[in-house]
């Protein structure tokens, strides 16, 4: 028994004495005394120690990403030298000095933009377009940085300059959350806006803005036209007087002009036209009846003209026809206008045919040299009287009734 009890105590001190040996630390301390570097100089961190045979090493937690850095003995001390791209980059650096699998101290340092070096400028502009009227802005964003690509400090000094037509305008801004900005509005006049700042004695390229015509107020319009005749051939033209915004500003080109024209049947026709130097045209085909137009210009949803009345007479009162080849040819012509000339080719000719009060048929056919043809096949038209109404040019006339012999 007493055997027994003397091993047991033999193997819980080996066991306890195990236990001491391996919580054992090795104690480091941080020689370097700074915990504040410029970007792009080197940095290294040192630690003394009174062993010389560790081998610890350094892990950072860095805003490019997480590494480990083995050390170096130089001077009797273990020497952690920070990587170069590491060193580029601003911001607040953690780290833990690792000796084994324990961890043995931690701490972390900052490092701050480079003053020394040259400042470079980033500007973003945006919207580049606005109207003018000064209710719309264009914001001016610019982000001086040092040398390597770092915001430069809060509270660095940035010129933020604008140039509008004969006017230049320097506001100095100050940094934040490393950036400085401006809010420019537009004027009454419309033009380019040209932006630019300036950090540190360097300047950067100007970047412009364009203010266009704010939006357009209401318009008179007008025509022209060769002859008032309903021929179905000449062309009438719209035209609008110029176009301006409420500044006074002419209104940018390619600005769409509708011409709605509403006729004596509540019909109602469209034409187009885009103003250049403020001014639109369309134009419009002769009705190829007498009509009455009544027409009205729109910039859609925004401005308005006023009404215009145009009436077209007719360009003759009646025209002749004839019957021939037993009266199985019609020929209506010679069909001629305002001067007693002939008419344009291409006239349209209607032919409605009845047997009786029934309509039968309805022929088209457009003119050539001032007469329209038309063939009544025997084939088809196989009763013994027909009556036709003919209508061209607005005007219409029927015929007596004609005979037909049938074989």
């Amino acid at each position: 028994m007493l055997y027994i009890l003397g091993l047991l105590s033999a193997l819980l001190f080996l066991a306890f004495g195990t236990a001491l040996v391996s919580d054992e630390k090795v104690a480091f301390e941080l020689v370097t005394k700074t915990n504040a570097f410029q970007a792009g100089g080197p940095i290294q961190l040192e630690f003394s120690s009174q062993s010389k045979t560790e081998k610890p090493a350094l892990f950072l937690i860095h805003s490019y990403g997480k590494t480990l850095v083995d050390a170096t003995m130089e001077n009797g001390k273990y020497s952690f030298k920070i990587p170069v791209n590491y060193c580029q980059k601003t911001g607040v650096v953690s780290w833990f000095l690792i000796n084994g699998s324990k961890k043995t101290n931690s701490g972390t340092f900052e490092i701050a933009p480079n003053s020394q070096t040259k400042t470079q400028i980033e500007n973003y502009l945006g919207p580049r377009s606005i109207l003018a009227g000064g209710k719309e802005f264009t914001m001016m964003v610019t982000v001086p940085t040092d040398g390597f690509d770092n915001p430069l400090a809060d509270n660095s000094k940035a010129i933020i300059k604008h140039q509008f037509l004969n006017s230049i305008t320097e506001t100095p801004e100050s940094t934040k959350n490393f950036i400085a900005w401006k809010n420019i509005f537009s004027e009454s006049k419309s033009g380019k806006l040209l932006v630019s700042t300036e950090c540190n004695s360097i300047s950067s390229k100007e970047i412009e803005t364009e203010v266009y015509p704010n939006i357009a107020t209401n318009f008179s319009i007008n025509y022209s036209r060769n002859h008032d005749f309903a021929d179905g051939n000449q062309i009438t033209t719209f035209t609008t007087s110029m176009i301006k915004d409420p500044f006074g500003n002419i209104v940018s080109d390619g600005t769409l002009v509708t011409f709605i024209i509403t006729t004596q049947t509540k019909m109602l026709l469209k034409t187009f036209g885009t103003t250049i130097n403020g001014i639109a045209n369309a134009q419009l085909l002769h009705p190829d009846h007498a009509e009455t137009y009544n027409v009205k210009g729109y910039v859609t949803g925004i401005a308005e003209s006023n009404a215009i009345i145009l009436a077209y007479k007719p360009m003759m009162q009646s025209f002749g026809y004839s019957f021939s080849n037993k009266n199985r040819t019609l020929v209506v012509g010679p069909l001629k206008s305002f001067m007693n000339q002939l008419v344009p080719d291409g006239i349209r000719v209607t032919v409605k045919v009845f047997h009786g009060t029934k309509l039968v048929n309805t022929l088209h056919e457009e003119s050539s040299k001032g007469n329209a043809t038309f063939k009544l096949s025997s084939d088809f038209y196989k009763e013994k009287e027909y009556r036709f109404e003919i209508s061209t040019l607005g005007v219409t006339q029927t015929t007596e009734p004609k005979h037909y012999d049938i074989n």
